[in-house]
């Protein structure tokens, strides 16, 4: 009997160490996953504003949703089959990039972007809703989800401005995804510098769900997050049950 009992000993502590090892590959996935967001960010807003420019945004786009879907276990078949979606959007990119001072490709171009960052914030919420605990992989994917939501907005100004009679900015007649970026994050925020305004009502409503959004994201989930894996530090799991069998031990005579 205590042979068994020294077995299992043994084995929690193993076991306990695995899953904290899972737990941190897991979470430097999800570190991925922010880097791309940011790397792509920087790229849309440094670079020429040119159909070359808007391939490469495409490719990092479908890079970062494939590499959000492996974070968060999503099947094998699903991530070969978005790939090749990914793909085609690339090279579909690459086939129209000469027409791209056309309208229409320019919304087009605003919709593939939309479609592709809408997906991965769901991908995201359903793996992290998965999992037992809250810890650093859990922050790191709510904060992926809060990037991509003020790029998701970018891109839907972006599409309503291509594809509306008029210009979606009061102030600027031709805007550029850099405008649009810049507008979306200042709104998430609430920083509200005034500089560029929607100038239609359909645009004003988004612009206001989006300020919303973000205030409410980041003063409950973003919060809550944070506050239970700084709970979980200071009480861990293993602590509690080591706790529990030494006080049972202790009463073995």
């Amino acid at each position: 009997m205590t042979g068994v009992t020294a077995a299992s000993s043994r084995a929690r502590p193993d076991a306990s160490r695995e899953a904290r090892g899972e737990e941190r590959r897991q979470g430097y996935r999800y570190g991925i996953v922010l880097l791309l967001l940011v790397v792509t960010y920087v790229i849309e807003v440094a670079s020429p504003t040119d159909a070359w420019t808007r391939v490469v945004t495409v490719s990092l786009q479908g890079l970062t949703l494939v590499v959000a879907m492996a974070a968060s276990r999503v099947r094998r078949s699903t991530i070969r089959l978005t790939g090749a979606v990914v793909t085609l959007c690339t090279l579909a990119a690459i086939v129209i990039a000469p027409n791209e001072d056309g309208g229409a490709v320019r919304g087009s171009f605003y919709l593939v972007s939309l479609v592709l960052v809408l997906v991965a914030p769901v991908v995201i919420v359903r793996g992290v809703a998965a999992r037992p605990v809250i810890d650093v992989r859990t922050v790191l994917g709510a904060l992926c989800v809060y990037v991509l939501a003020g790029m998701t907005f970018a891109f839907g100004y972006g599409a309503i401005g291509a594809f509306g009679a008029h210009p979606f900015f009061a102030q600027q007649a031709h805007a550029t995804i850099s405008d649009y970026l810049y507008f979306s994050f200042v709104t998430l925020t609430t920083v509200g510098y005034g500089d560029l305004t929607a100038a239609g009502g359909f645009g004003r409503a988004a612009a206001v769900l989006e300020a919303l959004l973000g205030q409410i994201y980041l003063v409950t989930v973003v919060a809550l997050l944070v506050g239970a894996m700084s709970r979980r530090r200071r009480n861990p799991p293993g602590a509690m049950d080591d706790e529990r069998a030494g006080h049972d031990g202790g009463q073995v005579t």
